[in-house]
């Protein structure tokens, strides 16, 4: 084989390796069957919050509750989740907003606390040496005022910090429920709409700024 023959058979080899590596397309999702009759689930019960079969809308179990097609009980339920959701993500914002208000003002801080300890040094070195002692007790006083405001300003970010990473799983667990399949969705909205109403997650007004 002549060596542009061997070239070309290389070219084609490239050009088709794409195609071959192209992935399949994925199989559409299996439906979904009720774990008592093995029937495919079609309704909502809205009395059980939980989706069913045919058969179980006829059982005693369920008898005079209210039902809804699985496609409207998802959709209407998801805008009821994402209302309830919605003050969460604002919360999340205003504490993200006050976490950025903290980093500068712990950088201006940082930056006059210099600032001043090289004009009190520029200070007294122009004074005599009766003055060393004085120079000392103010630089200590500025050093112990510098590191008390730091203290404070680490223990209102750690704060902000422990609130921001609770709503963010909070935000993020939910976040995910909404993107569910229909099913799994419906079968977790109790337990998301519970996630949302625990105490602890009670929106408190946001810390004052500095």
């Amino acid at each position: 084989m002549s060596s542009y023959q061997s070239q070309n058979l290389q070219e084609r080899k490239v050009e088709t390796t794409p195609l071959l590596l192209q992935p399949a397309d994925p199989p559409p999702p299996e439906e979904a069957l009720c774990s008592l009759h093995s029937e495919k689930l079609r309704l909502f019960c809205l009395d059980h919050q939980q989706p069913v079969c045919l058969v179980c809308r006829d059982s005693r179990t369920h008898t005079n509750h209210r039902f809804r097609p699985m496609d409207e009980a998802a959709q209407d339920l998801r805008e009821e989740l994402q209302k309830s959701l919605q003050p969460f993500q604002e919360k999340l914002k205003l504490f993200e907003e006050v976490q950025v208000k903290f980093d500068q003002t712990a950088g201006h801080m940082k930056v006059q606390a210099q600032h001043t300890e090289t004009q009190i040094k520029e200070q007294f070195k122009k004074l005599h040496q009766f003055l060393e002692e004085e120079e000392e007790a103010r630089m200590a006083a500025l050093r112990e005022e510098e590191e008390q405001k730091r203290r404070m300003m680490k223990e209102k970010m750690e704060a902000v910090s422990r609130e921001i990473a609770a709503l963010s799983h909070t935000v993020r667990a939910t976040e995910e429920e909404l993107r569910a399949e229909d099913v799994s969705f419906l079968h977790n909205y109790k337990a998301a709409v519970e996630r949302l109403q625990r105490p602890c997650w009670r929106i408190h007004s946001c810390p004052q700024e500095l």
